[in-house]
C-alpha cells in the first residue's frame, strides 16, 4: 500500500486513527490493546499488494527477538556470542539473498560465462529498512544496552508503517518509549494538524511535481537512443528532480504520519542538494542510514577515532528528532 493511493488516505488511515485513540481509551488494557490494533494494521498494510512478504517479515521478527531475548536473560558469554552470530548471519544472509543474489550471480555468469540459475524472487518493500532496524537491535542487545521489551513492543518498533517501507530507519529507543507515554495515547489537535500540515506537503511533492518530472525521465529513458543533447541534458535533469522529490516527499509524509499518531521520527532528509561536498551530502540525504553505519559499523572497526565525526555521530542516540520539513 502507498501513501499517495487513494485506499490509503480514505480508508486506511482513518480507520487505523480512529481504532487507535478508540481501543487507548480503555482503562488499563486499552494502550495494549490499542498497539495491537496498530500492529495488525501495520502488517495488513504491509501485506496488502503481496501477502508473501508477511511471512518473511513475521519470521524476521520472530527470529530476531527470539536472539535477543537468549543476549540479554544469559550470562553464559558462549550463549550470547552465538546468539549474537546467528542474528548477524540471518539478517545480514537474508537481505544480500533478496536483495542481491540475482545480481551477483548475473555478473558472475557475465564475467565468467557460467550459467548459475538466477532465483528470481520478488524483492520484500522495505526488507533493508526493517532488517538494518533488526541489526541494530540484535547489536544493542549483545552490548545489552536494551530493555525487557515484550514481543508486542518489540514487533510494533519494526513495523510502525510510517517508516516501514521507506525509512526513516528508526532505534528501539526513539519509538518504544514513545508508545507508553500516557499523554501520547490521547488524541492531540497540535501534533496532530502538524501531522496533516506536513503530509499534505509530501503528498504534493510526491504527486504534483515527483509523478509529474517522472512522466517525463521515463519518456528519455524509453527514447534514449533517438534523444538530442537537450532532451538528454533535461531528461537528467527530470530524472534528478524525480528522486529528490519522492524521498523528501515520503520523507515528510513519514514525519507527518508520526505526528498524527503523537510519534516524532527522527529526520530523515535535510537540503542534501544544498551539500557542497560528497561526505556533507550523505550527512543530509537518508541520514538514518549514514546514522547506521556510521554507529554500528564504522566506529566500532575503528573509524575516524577521536574525529570530528566520532564525536557528532559516536552513538546512535546523538541523531535529534526532525522538528522540521524537508522543504527543498
Amino acid at each position: 500500500m502507498l501513501f499517495n493511493s487513494y485506499v490509503f488516505v480514505l480508508a486506511f488511515l482513518p480507520i487505523t486513527l480512529i481504532g487507535y485513540y478508540s481501543f487507548n481509551k480503555i482503562p488499563n488494557v486499552g494502550n495494549a490493546i490499542a498497539k495491537s490494533w496498530l500492529l495488525a494494521a501495520s502488517l495488513f498494510f504491509y501485506g496488502y499488494f503481496n501477502w508473501s512478504y508477511l511471512a518473511i517479515i513475521v519470521i524476521s521478527i520472530a527470529v530476531n527477538y527470539i536472539l535477543s531475548q537468549i543476549m540479554l536473560r544469559s550470562d553464559k558469554t558462549l550463549y550470547r556470542k552465538i546468539a549474537y552470530a546467528l542474528g548477524l548471519i540471518l539478517n545480514i544472509g537474508c537481505l544480500f539473498y533478496y536483495k542481491y543474489y540475482d545480481f551477483f550471480i548475473s555478473n558472475i555468469n557475465a564475467v565468467f560465462k557460467t550459467s548459475f540459475m538466477l532465483t528470481n524472487v520478488i524483492l520484500p518493500l522495505g526488507i533493508s529498512f526493517f532488517t538494518f532496524q533488526q541489526l541494530s537491535y540484535v547489536i544493542d542487545s549483545y552490548q545489552k544496552k536494551v530493555p525487557q521489551y515484550n514481543i508486542l513492543d518489540y514487533s510494533l518498533f519494526v513495523t510502525f508503517f510510517p517508516q516501514l517501507i521507506a525509512g526513516p530507519i528508526v532505534l528501539h529507543n526513539e519509538v518504544v518509549p514513545q508508545f507508553a507515554d500516557k499523554t501520547n495515547q490521547r488524541f492531540n489537535y497540535d501534533n496532530f494538524g502538524k501531522g496533516i500540515y506536513a503530509f499534505s506537503i509530501g503528498l504534493a511533492k510526491k504527486v504534483l511535481l515527483a509523478d509529474t518530472f517522472g512522466i517525463i525521465a521515463n519518456w528519455g529513458f524509453g527514447t534514449i537512443d533517438t534523444l538530442g543533447t537537450v532532451n538528454a541534458f533535461l531528461v537528467m535533469l527530470a530524472y534528478t528532480l524525480q528522486i529528490y522529490l519522492d524521498f523528501s516527499g515520503y520523507s515528510d509524509m513519514a514525519i507527518g504520519l508520526g505526528y498524527m499518531f503523537n510519534i516524532e521520527l527522527p529526520m530523515n532528509f535535510n537540503s542534501p542538494y544544498k551539500a557542497i561536498t560528497v561526505v556533507d551530502f550523505w550527512k543530509r540525504w537518508h541520514i538514518t542510514l549514514t546514522r547506521f553505519f556510521t554507529a554500528y559499523i564504522y566506529i566500532p572497526l575503528g573509524g575516524n577515532r577521536g574525529g570530528v565525526l566520532e564525536h557528532n555521530t559516536q552513538h546512535p542516540d546523538s541523531l535529534p528528532c526532525q522538528r522540521n520539513l524537508a522543504w527543498s
